[in-house]
This record gives structure tokens, C-alpha cells and sequence, in this order.
């Protein structure tokens, strides 16, 4: 990965920053070469790990080529990684709700689970597996807790089956919304950063917030400046507008959807009928840059219908 000079600075402020969310800058952010260290941190930030159990050391095993197609879903799993002790690791980040997480997430598990056996390899030397879901939606309407674990336990006891299998599911809305109320202010959750660097594009005063702390950490500021190089490298913007033409078009689908039912006799004035259609897509997990695109309503009027929508699914 390049790095930023004075040059590069100026150049940069004329660009807006990309959202990195999107699976693949988010991809070219964590997993490219020089970049490790991010990905540590990211990971160690979600684990946790307790004393001897840091991830000093980790090697991506599905690196960003630049042939890849950006129709092929990044080889299906967005992050393949494998720690210096030889855990497992499989990160995946879903901006659109396909309802189907549940499932997906313990599938892509068991790939890199199984992927590990060899002809003759005894089971004991298959090592953990841990399986981490990044959500730019609710999934679990049974807590309001953002990080949620799940392990093999015995249903009437409780003991663990093995300490092999985790799965891991982050919702960034749910920080999102703890944040909006202050209830995150001052945390001390290492993931806390890595959240305002997700969803700074969403909120000006997220923007700020990471902005600040980047002046006292080292890892935020470079995530920054790296994330800043590739808002503006013009390779980098091209393959990410491809990604937005493919939400551009279930986007669309949406639109002609809800017009054929307006066509059929529903009858509503047109500034509702746009936010009818934002909800829409807000609730396939369209982006918010896409859903102004095509309906004409500014980002801050969609943020509005989209905690509407999560006061909802609260109540």
C-alpha cells in the first residue's frame, strides 16, 4: 500500500471519501500488503483475547489481486486470514440484510473449518476457527448488544462441545444508535475506533470524532491516511463505482417495484411515495449515497427514516 505525501494530500480534498463499508475498499483497506497491522488490530479489537492469546502475527490467505472481477464476490469471503498460533480467521462485512446471515455466517465457518483436513491428518490438529460478521444492519432483535458470540454448547449445562468454533457478529446500528444517545461516550472498547472509521461517511460528527483520535493513535491514523490514498487513487474509485452500479441496479428494482404498485391504484403524494420508496430500500440495505441518487432525497432526511426504522425494530 502507497503511502500519503504532500502531494497526495492535495490532491485527496478533491475527493469525496469512499464509504468503507463497501466490501471491496474495505477489503483493499484491511488486507493489502503493508496494511497487517490494521487487520491485527481489527481483530484483536473484536477477540479480546486475554493474556498470551494477542494476535502479534497474521498472514492473508485471499489477498486483493488487481485482476480480480469485481462481479465475483471477493472468492465468495471477503477476509481469509491465519494468526501466527494457527487460528483460523474469516472476516465478512454485509451492508445489505439478505436474511439469510444466520446461516451464511455458520457456512462460511465451516468452509474454513473443513478446509483445513488433509488425507491422513489426525482431527487434533485442527485448529480454531473463528468466523466474524461485520453488520450494517439488525440482525438480532433479542438483545441490543452490538457484539454477539456464539460457541457449541450443551443445551441443559451449558459446557462447551469445543473451544474450536466461534462466530461472531458486530451490528454496526446498533453501536450507531448507542452512540446517537451518548451511551458510548468515553468507551474503552477497542472497537469503539474502528466503528467511527466505518461509519464516518454516515455522520459529520463521527467524522470528527475519528479525526481526533487519530492525533493520539497510531493505527487510527494510519487507517485514515490509507483509507484517505485509496478515496482518491482513480483505480480504486472506478472498481468501487462497479460495486455501486450492481446496488445501483437491485436499487432500481426496488423503484419500478414500488411504482408498479403505485401504478395498480396505491395513490400518494410524491414526497411520501420517495420516502416510501427509501424505506424500501433501506430495509434491502441499499446505501444511503445510492437511495439519494434515486430518489432525490438528501442524505440527512433518509438518516431520519432509517433510525425511524430502527425504532421500530427496538419497540
Amino acid at each position: 500500500m502507497r503511502e500519503n505525501n504532500d502531494n497526495n494530500s492535495t490532491k485527496k480534498n478533491q475527493y469525496e471519501r469512499l464509504d468503507p463499508k463497501n466490501d471491496f475498499l474495505f477489503k483493499k483497506l484491511f488486507s493489502s500488503a503493508g496494511n497487517e497491522d490494521l487487520l491485527i488490530d481489527l481483530l484483536n479489537s473484536i477477540l479480546k483475547p486475554g493474556k498470551g492469546q494477542q494476535i502479534n502475527q497474521v498472514t492473508v490467505a485471499n489477498p486483493i489481486k488487481e485482476k480480480d472481477s469485481v462481479d465475483d464476490k471477493l472468492a465468495i469471503m471477503d477476509i481469509v486470514a491465519k494468526a501466527d498460533d494457527g487460528r483460523q480467521l474469516t472476516i465478512e462485512i454485509q451492508v445489505t440484510n439478505e436474511h439469510n446471515m444466520e446461516k451464511r455466517g455458520l457456512y462460511y465457518w465451516s468452509i474454513l473449518f473443513a478446509s483445513q483436513m488433509r488425507v491422513g491428518m489426525p482431527y487434533e490438529e485442527l485448529k480454531k476457527t473463528i468466523g466474524i460478521n461485520i453488520l450494517n444492519y439488525r440482525l438480532w432483535k433479542q438483545t441490543n448488544r452490538y457484539h454477539t458470540l456464539f460457541l457449541p454448547l450443551e443445551k441443559s449445562e451449558g459446557f462447551l462441545l469445543t473451544d474450536t468454533a466461534e462466530i461472531h457478529f458486530i451490528e454496526l446500528r446498533k453501536m450507531y444508535r448507542k452512540w446517537k444517545n451518548g451511551e458510548l461516550q468515553g468507551s474503552r472498547d477497542p472497537l469503539y475506533r474502528w466503528f467511527l472509521l466505518l461509519m464516518a461517511t454516515e455522520d459529520k460528527k463521527i467524522s470528527e470524532e475519528l479525526e481526533e483520535i487519530a492525533m493520539s493513535d497510531n493505527i487510527i491514523k494510519k487507517a485514515v491516511e490509507q483509507w484517505d490514498w485509496l478515496s482518491q487513487d482513480e483505480e480504486t474509485r472506478a472498481r468501487y463505482r462497479s460495486r455501486l452500479m450492481a446496488e445501483s441496479d437491485r436499487a432500481s428494482a426496488l423503484l419500478r417495484a414500488e411504482q408498479r404498485g403505485e401504478q395498480r391504484g396505491e395513490r400518494r403524494g410524491k414526497a411520501e411515495g420517495k420516502a416510501e420508496v427509501a424505506k424500501t430500500a433501506l430495509a434491502a440495505g441499499v446505501s444511503l449515497e445510492m437511495i439519494a441518487k434515486l430518489t432525490g432525497l438528501d442524505q440527512e432526511t433518509i438518516l431520519k427514516l432509517k433510525e425511524e426504522q430502527e425504532s421500530c425494530d427496538i419497540n
